[in-house]
């Protein structure tokens, strides 16, 4: 006879006790928990449990877009596009897609790490960025393919997970860093929509210990996206307004990072907007030194963005610690 198929033993979980099994996890790693610690776990196991009795969550189609242009920029692909594998949207399909001047380059045409490739010319800087949506809409009709589309800085590294707390209704934005400012630093425009005072501008209300509160947003260029119809939508009228300033000669102060703004700030009363936390463009230096003090407290790193060694300068250095002295 053949070797009888073993049966799975079915678990009375009802005979478990949490508190005694997450106590004596956290003791077996020598941790010395807190009480909220148990909770927290038996929380978790609780929400576990009742996920598993409902139907699954449904899985989405990805797109994360970067611009890899010029040769500087080659060393920091693989090491995004690893991190995205690693710790984006577990649970989703995820496709990495890049548009890169290494084709032109013997050294490094066949190099492509796993992602999609769309070939691109080399141009000069700020071209690879203010361009980006011009790459991208070349592409529309791909694009399409996707339920939610991202960009993100090629210079970034992803330390942390990235869940399904991006894919929002409408687009996604995150915050720049320099602006995540503590409520103390916020320009006291007025806020209320019925005053004669009021100055529109980007942001959200807020409840806090009760009290509405307005929390005024300035959102990074290096990570943004949402759901692809709206995504798309937003770069061809940003796309239009570069083109529009490249016709006059001018180039916006922050390049696309300021049509990106501009674009916000115009449509949010119409738009779902995910506005994330600094969590998502957080600083590689100066936290203690700079960061904390503008933000009024910390944040988990989930996507690090990286000072480039060739965008640096001395007095660059020199100017920001005469800054940091005075703060």
């Amino acid at each position: 006879m053949g070797k009888q198929k073993k049966t799975a033993s079915v678990v009375d979980i009802n005979s478990i006790n949490w508190v005694r099994e997450a106590h004596n996890f956290l003791r077996a790693r020598n941790s010395d928990y807190k009480v909220d610690d148990i909770n927290l776990l038996n929380e978790y196991l609780q929400n576990v449990l009742n996920q598993a009795a409902q139907p699954p969550k449904p899985s989405f189609k990805v797109g994360f877009m970067f611009v890899c242009i010029n040769q500087p920029y080659w060393q920091y692909m693989k090491p995004v596009f690893d991190g995205v594998r690693a710790y984006v949207l577990a649970g989703h399909d995820v496709e990495i897609m890049v548009w890169t001047d290494m084709q032109n380059y013997p050294e490094a045409k066949d190099v492509n790490y796993g992602a999609k490739v769309f070939p691109t010319e080399s141009v000069p800087w700020p071209y690879p960025t203010l361009m980006r949506y011009h790459f991208f809409l070349q592409e529309e009709e791909y694009l399409k393919k996707f339920d939610y589309i991202f960009y993100l800085d090629l210079d970034m590294r992803v330390v942390g997970i990235v869940g399904d707390e991006i894919l929002g209704q409408g687009l996604t934005a995150a915050p720049h860093p320099m602006y995540a400012l503590r409520q103390p630093l916020w320009y006291p425009f007025e806020a209320n929509i019925q005053s004669a005072a009021y100055i529109k501008q980007p942001g959200r209300i807020e409840e806090e210990n009760g009290q509405k509160i307005f929390k005024p947003f300035y959102a990074a260029g290096g990570f943004q996206g949402g759901r692809t119809q709206m995504f798309i939508d937003a770069m061809n009228e940003i796309k239009k307004g570069i083109d529009d300033d490249l016709s006059r000669g001018y180039i916006a102060r922050w390049n696309d990072e300021s049509h990106w703004n501009a674009y916000l700030f115009n449509h949010q009363d119409e738009l779902p907007i995910t506005y994330l936390d600094a969590s998502y463009v957080f600083p590689d230096s100066l936290i203690e030194e700079y960061y904390k003090k503008i933000w009024g407290r910390d944040f988990t790193p989930r996507i690090i963005t990286l000072t480039k060694p060739f965008s640096t300068s001395k007095q660059g250095g020199a100017e920001a610690k005469a800054k940091l002295a005075n703060m």
